[in-house]
């Protein structure tokens, strides 16, 4: 957020981005998991073309034995294809505010998590 006009006690802002530290992305990364990025420019309804960034790891089973979980490439292909797929769909049919306010609770995460659950279990 930049602050654009102060107005008494109120303070305009606008949007110019969102992402995590560097040190945050490395501490959610995991040895012997697959990565899997993304990403999706969209527009929303209200004009603003925003470029959307996802990250994925594999999880381990809880009666899982292996020490590694890695996926195949052909189901990072349709993790990514969905992963895609619903970014463009949640964020193309809000306005930015709406969008942020999405973002911040993590709710389209949840929702790519719940869709792929089935392509890697």
């Amino acid at each position: 957020m930049c602050i654009e006009e102060v107005q008494g006690r109120n303070c305009l802002t606008d949007f110019h981005g969102m992402s995590l530290t560097r040190d945050k992305v490395y501490s959610l990364m995991r040895k012997w998991h697959t990565l899997i990025e993304a990403h999706a420019d969209v527009k929303t309804t209200d004009g603003y073309v925003v470029r959307l960034f996802v990250i994925a790891f594999t999880k381990r089973r809880a009666d899982q034995v292996k020490t590694n979980c890695y996926a195949q490439s052909a189901q990072i292909r349709k993790i990514r294809k969905k992963m895609v797929e619903i970014m463009t769909k949640e964020a193309g049919t809000v306005q930015l505010r709406e969008l942020v306010k999405k973002l911040i609770p993590e709710s389209i995460g949840k929702e790519i998590e719940k869709q792929t659950q089935g392509i890697f279990p």
